[in-house]
């Protein structure tokens, strides 16, 4: 058999699916594929004969190789070995090829002018290379890939294909042959886009002398056999349509010529207003009518060529408004809802034809946004293929019409009645029949009530629940129209649906989406996550701080799913977002969850989710309104909606409800209570006296889910409650509350007969709370006064107010003292108040450019970039430029930041340009990045210095200072947003300077400004690199201290100082804060005439209360409580104790915490070591240690680290415990080193071995304190200042005497070598170990819990006072 090979191809390393699948054919034609494709030697085969076969079979598979393929496999014998290297070579199952593949799928468009048969190859032959390698599409998911390459004006026809699509599944075959066949239709007709086939109908009474219209395109081409049963309306013959006619194209161009005379003849004597007229586009018709006084009265209206029909799917209609028609006119009779049926004159048409009007009147329909529109004498036209609406009779009407830009509104006041959009040259507005509920009510004001209950449920899902029963006393559903459902619900006209379908199994498919909020919620919350499983379209919503807490969540939603259904998540469904990529994807397939994404721009793959958002926020929105609330609760109105949502019947179910699938339970609608309502809530006995009100007035804001009792909002306290102790008054909201307490309203003392007196004192009112703290109110028999109940714990003890503490009481006459109980209260051991701690965002910073364009000091933000913008021009920081080809491009963000000026009430805002510097690469962006910052030890000594020798102390900070390093690698930078340069929007931007992101940034600039205090003739310290000094005599000296853009000058002489700024100036962009006020939070004050200065951190401090609400909590008077016994063993073990205190932001309260301990506060040190080391796995006494030390700063927020009030000299003191740490039985060490009276450096921290006595633990701490002690005299040295002696006070002499000598070897062998370096360093006399009194040991307070006394001992001897008052 005889081959021809003329058309087969060469594998040049790019073709290799073509070449494969032609080879294979060539290799089973020429009988070489047993060598190739069998993997054992043929029976009846000898081996020599095999191994020539081999040989043959490569050598002809070599022939169709390319060179640079050829020396790869030119070795090879084996002609399968060598088949599978070419595979190895060319299709190599590896991520990399199959993300290439997927992303050039993704990216696959096809190009106008392009065969679409080169196009569907191409997407065919990625589909196939990629089923190779083992992803595979189903079939639906393929043919909505292929639609969705294709270019916008193709928009028409891929909708017209999904919605002709049987049962809504569109398969690949399908959309393949369509394209294909589109293709040929528009070759054959170069025209705009085109209404599908499948939605045209025969029209009818046509007239032979009709002249072509461009409805004529509206029908998509077929093959001519398709039109086996349709006649040519032009030459009569069956087997084509108008358009395919070849006798009306040659006689259309003659025809021209005369229709139009014709058309314009008939506008000049009937007085037609149509200036021009297209022969393809439209003709004009009249009504002739006798009047009342025998005048004839001409009535237009519009309609269009032969091929344009009236479209409807479904109830759905479309209506045509014209501004030139002078009646209202449709051909269905059906569509009446009253009928007159006679003779009222015939319809004239443009081509001289004339149709009767058989009958007339109202038609009711209702828009695709649910308005109601009533159109009056409706004339009735059999021959009519449009449903004509006369603008000028709905502007009668009080109806306002609008065109323009493609689309038509009507609306009348302020609600908009429907909405049109142009398609070919005519607007349509899509409607149908509206059909009012028949059934009789009883009460309307139970179904709006239901109706508030069910958070707005639509007419249509309340009509499900009332066929069964379920909503007791509504017998009919009618809505009146609700302002709520309009302010949350309206909304644009829709898009044709596909039928809906689901999966056979609970957790088949699960679909997610993320939305945005415009503000952010009470917890801090700027989006929410919903995940809906296809099979029960039951919804799960979560609140989210950032997009990144996504697969968080997703976690838990897993979990908690898969062990409720025993069943596991096969897939998920969601779009591109970068949630969902990395971390997100990388999870799912190590769990096995397939992941689908929805292409780019194709929303509609992932149709459900975001139609599920979209309903969500409209019922957040009319919850909201209807609730009187601010935007802020806008997370307990989502909780609400899905919640309700899930008790809602569903389409898709066929009017059943997701709860009762997904559980296989009936559900309940007797709990449900209008959102936002008025409740009064039981106040337990011991919580009140016997004169105080039983009830407390809140606002419902929702149901407990996995919580008892209902979750309600106390707008007096401003707290969250949840009780089910409840008595709802569901006819008022939270604008019906009294504010102050005292004050009953007269209706209020009628309505509530049970309602006990109010007290005449007043309770303690938080105004300026931000947000809730949160109560568990869980109480036993509601009235039960004697019964025992739960107790519920306040927040955090007693409320301390000073507003009222202050104001004087009133006069009143002397009065016995009210006994009260001494019984303790017993917290809550199920239900602990301090459960929820809500931590608010102020807001008032934006997160991006978006928000920054968004928020109400928009002109401030602008000015701030526009400076930002400035200073990176001024400062030549980069050059636009094409982005050289194999260069990869950075991204970058604006940070925006309010600060206070020292000097000025008003706030500064600023804006930085940060690059986006996680994209860098080592090696080819960068490659060393550390930067020295000064050490908060260096600080505190130097400004010791100050204070003890009353030296002036400047702070200046540079202008971005990170623009001013120089940079040695190439680096290029999208344009910033908002400042892209009109006419090169495709430039990029080349890095001349460092920028903030950049890792190189910090260690460029400090190079830059080490260079430039080396020409100024400084020198930098060894001990510290970021500590400068020149000295010019004795005690003529400047120090400069450098903290990234923060730079503190220590000098005595004025003029040199100011000359340091003037040269600083020049190189630099420098602003002058003048003498220091503030260094990182720390707040500096001078008593120059007592030689002080003070270093506290009280604002600092104030603001972390108040993030964690504790401003009013408490005080007590230790860091630590002797009571805390904390250990591992009380870190939570189950699942529900980790969800628990998944919620409770311990990290961010010990980092809080340990700011402050590092800057100002010593005292707290041993406590903030002590939680920390809890930070994995905290447990709630851990959560209740941190607590403490909140409540002993707000005590102390006042004491400040005080120098000068001693003498110039470096005193140190070391301590330790004996095995404190409950865990590991590991000892604590703690030293504290002072200079001019105040603490320069302390620590605490856990020994890393295990001390077996007590001078062990000491000779460690020792050894450790001696290392910072030797540090600090060699930096105090370098500056200049030493001193006779260096002394290390212990208060334990086992532990000195064995740093002087080795006598006790048998008892310190086993002590590692490192800490024996404690004997050379007193030998060679660097430092001295001297005995001191336990009492007079001020690292006492570092290492253990100390009394009150020794605590006040501690902080005096770490310079810790009160400061000036």
């Amino acid at each position: 058999m005889e081959v021809n090979t003329s058309r087969m191809i060469s594998l040049n390393g790019t073709n290799y699916q073509a070449w494969k699948g032609k080879m294979e054919d060539l290799l089973y034609v020429k009988e070489y594929w047993k060598p190739v494709f069998s993997t054992e030697m043929p029976e009846g085969i000898e081996e020599g004969q095999w191994k020539v076969l081999h040989r043959q079979a490569c050598g002809f598979i070599r022939q169709w190789v390319d060179d640079n393929v050829l020396n790869h496999i030119i070795d090879e014998t084996h002609a399968r070995t060598l088949w599978q290297k070419l595979e190895e070579l060319f299709a190599r199952k590896e991520g990399t090829n199959k993300m290439f593949l997927i992303k050039q799928l993704m990216c696959l468009r096809y190009k106008e002018g392009t065969l679409i048969a080169d196009h569907v190859n191409t997407f065919q032959g990625i589909i196939n290379q990629l089923s190779s390698m083992g992803i595979t599409f189903e079939d639906e998911v393929r043919a909505l890939l292929l639609l969705g390459s294709l270019p916008d004006s193709w928009e028409t026809f891929k909708v017209t294909v999904c919605n002709s699509a049987p049962n809504g599944v569109v398969t690949w075959n399908l959309v393949k042959t369509r394209v294909l066949n589109e293709e040929s239709r528009k070759v054959a007709e170069a025209s705009s886009s085109s209404h599908s086939e499948v939605l045209v109908t025969q029209s009818r009474g046509r007239s032979k002398s009709r002249g072509p219209g461009k409805g004529a395109e509206r029908g998509r081409s077929k093959s001519k056999s398709k039109y086996a049963d349709y006649e040519c309306h032009h030459c009569h013959q069956k087997g084509h349509i108008k358009w395919q006619c070849d006798k009306w194209k040659k006689d259309k161009k003659k025809k021209k010529k005369q229709d139009q005379k014709q058309v314009d003849s008939d506008s000049d004597t009937e007085g037609n207003r149509v200036t021009a007229v297209e022969e393809d586009i439209m003709l004009v018709m009249h009504e002739e009518n006798e009047g009342r006084f025998g005048s004839t009265v001409e009535e237009r209206i519009t309609v269009v060529s032969d091929e344009t029909v009236n479209l409807v799917d479904g109830d759905e209609m479309i209506w045509i408004p014209d501004s030139g028609a002078t009646i209202h006119a449709t051909s269905r009779r059906e569509l009446f809802t009253n009928y007159i049926s006679g003779d009222f004159g015939v319809v004239k048409m443009g081509n001289n034809d004339r149709a009767a009007i058989i009958g007339k009147g109202d038609v009711h329909l209702e828009t695709a946004n649910g308005t109601r529109l009533v159109l009056k004498s409706v004339r009735h036209v059999e021959a009519l293929r449009l449903n004509i609406i006369s603008v000028g009779l709905l502007d009668g009407d009080d109806y306002l019409s609008s065109f323009g830009k493609g689309q038509y509104k009507l609306t009348k006041g302020n609600m908009i009645v429907a909405r049109g959009k142009m398609v070919s040259v005519l607007y349509h507005v899509h409607a149908k029949l509206f059909s009012a509920s028949v059934n009789a009510l009883e009460k309307d004001d139970h179904c709006a009530l239901w109706h508030k209950r069910l958070g707005h449920m639509s007419e249509k899902g309340m009509t499900v629940l009332v066929k069964k029963k379920l909503l007791k006393g509504v017998k009919g559903v009618h809505i009146k129209k609700c302002s709520d459902c309009l302010a949350g619900k309206q909304h644009r006209v829709a898009f044709k649906t596909l039928p809906p379908h689901k999966k056979p199994e609970k957790l088949d498919l699960i679909h997610s989406d993320v939305c945005k909020m415009s503000v952010r919620s009470l917890g801090g919350a700027k989006y929410f996550v919903t995940f809906i499983d296809d099979f029960s379209r039951k919804v799960w919503a979560f609140t989210l701080r950032t997009k990144d807490q996504v697969l968080g969540v997703f976690k838990q939603f897993q979990a908690s799913v898969e062990r409720e259904t025993e069943k596991k998540i096969k897939c998920i469904r969601t779009d591109n977002g970068g949630e969902y990529i990395g971390p997100f994807d990388a999870y799912c397939k190590q769990q096995g969850i397939r992941h689908q994404f929805t292409p780019s721009k194709t929303p509609q793959l992932n149709g459900l989710a975001e139609r599920m958002n979209r309903t969500i926020v409209e019922r957040v929105r009319c919850l909201l309104s209807s609730a009187k609330l601010r935007k802020h609760f806008w997370g307990e109105a989502l909780m609400t909606a899905v919640y309700l949502i899930n008790l809602s019947p569903s389409y898709p179910l066929q009017g059943d409800v997701p709860n009762r699938v997904w559980c296989d339970k009936d559900v309940s609608y007797d709990h449900l209570k209008v959102f936002g309502c008025k409740a009064f809530v039981h106040i337990p006995q011991d919580e009140r006296s016997k004169l105080d009100s039983k009830t407390r007035q809140c606002i419902f804001l929702g149901y407990g889910g996995d919580e008892f009792g209902y979750k309600l909002f106390d707008p007096i306290a401003r707290k969250v409650v949840r009780s089910r102790d409840v008595v709802f008054v569901e006819d008022q909201t939270i604008e019906d509350i009294v504010k102050t307490k005292g004050q009953v309203p007269p209706q209020q003392q009628q309505d509530m007969i049970d309602s006990d007196p109010v007290p005449a004192a007043p309770a303690p009112v938080q105004v300026e709370a931000d947000a809730e703290d949160v109560q568990d109110d869980v109480h036993g028999g509601a009235g039960e006064e004697d019964a025992p109940q739960q107790q519920q714990q306040e927040y955090d003890a007693e409320v301390d107010d000073p507003d009222q503490q202050e104001a004087p009481a009133p006069e009143s006459p002397p009065a016995a003292p009210l006994r009260r109980s001494n019984r303790g209260r017993i917290p809550s051991s199920r239900y602990p108040s301090d459960q929820y701690v809500v931590l608010l965002s102020d807001g008032s910073e934006p997160e991006c450019f978006a928000d920054a364009m968004e928020d109400e000091h928009k002109k401030e933000w602008k000015k701030a970039m526009q400076e930002e913008m400035d200073s990176l021009h001024k400062n030549h920081t980069y050059e636009l430029v094409k982005l050289p080809k194999g260069k990869k491009i950075l991204k970058n963000k604006w940070v925006y930041r309010i600060k206070q000026e020292e000097h000025t009430s008003h706030p500064r805002y600023k804006a930085r340009l940060v690059v986006k510097g996680f994209g860098q690469r080592k090696g080819i962006d960068y490659d060393e990045i550390f930067s020295p910052v000064v050490k908060m030890t260096s600080i505190r000594v130097i400004l010791g210095m100050a204070a003890s020798l009353n030296l002036e102390v400047e702070q200046m900070d540079v202008k971005t200072a990170f623009l001013h390093g120089e940079l040695e690698e190439e680096i290029y930078m999208e344009q910033p947003e908002g400042f892209l340069v009109k006419g090169k929007e495709d430039y990029v931007c080349k890095l001349k300077k460092s920028l903030y992101g950049l890792k190189q940034a910090p260690r460029q600039w400090y190079m830059k400004f080490e260079t430039v205090m080396g020409e100024q003739g400084y020198k930098k310290c060894s001990s510290d690199h970021c500590v400068f000094i020149q000295r010019f005599s004795g005690d003529d000296f400047i120090i400069l201290l450098l903290y990234v853009d923060d730079i503190l000058i220590v000098g005595k002489n004025v003029s040199r100082i100011a000359k340091l700024k003037k040269e600083l100036s020049k190189c630099f962009a420098m602003k002058d804060l003048g003498p220091a006020k503030n260094i990182l939070g720390m707040r500096i004050e001078r008593d120059r005439n007592c030689n002080k200065l003070y270093l506290s951190q009280e604002k600092y401090i104030e603001k972390v209360l108040q993030k964690f609400r504790m401003e009013n909590a408490k005080v007590v008077s230790c860091p630590l409580a002797a009571h805390f016994k904390l250990s591992r063993k009380q870190c939570p073990t189950t699942d529900e104790q980790k969800k628990e205190m998944h919620h409770v932001p311990y990290a961010s309260a010990v980092g809080s915490l340990m700011y402050a301990m590092v800057c100002t506060r010593p005292d707290i040190a041993h406590a903030v070591s002590t939680v920390s080391r809890f930070m994995s796995n905290p447990g709630r006494p851990h959560w209740e240690a941190v607590k403490w030390i909140l409540r002993y700063l707000r005590g102390s927020t006042n004491l400040k680290l005080c120098f000068g009030d001693g003498e110039a000299k470096l005193i140190a003191f070391s301590d330790s415990d004996m095995a404190g740490d409950v865990d590991r039985r590991k000892s604590t060490s703690g030293y504290l080193v002072t200079y001019a009276g105040g603490a320069v450096s302390w620590q605490s921290r856990l020994q890393k071995c295990v001390a077996l006595n007590t001078t062990e633990a000491e000779f460690i701490a020792v050894t450790e304190a001696s290392k910072e002690l030797l540090w600090l005299k060699r930096l105090a040295c370098e500056l200049g200042f030493k001193q006779d002696k260096y002394v290390l006070f212990c208060d334990n002499q086992s532990a000195i005497h064995l740093s002087k000598n080795a006598s006790f070897h048998s008892r310190s062998k086993h002590i590692e070598v490192r800490y024996h370096w404690i004997r050379d360093v007193l030998y060679s006399k660097k430092m001295q170990l001297e005995k001191v009194h336990t009492d007079d040991n001020g690292a006492d307070m570092l290492t253990k819990v100390v009394t009150r006394k020794k605590l006040e001992v501690c902080r005096r001897l770490a310079g810790m006072a009160a400061g000036r008052q």
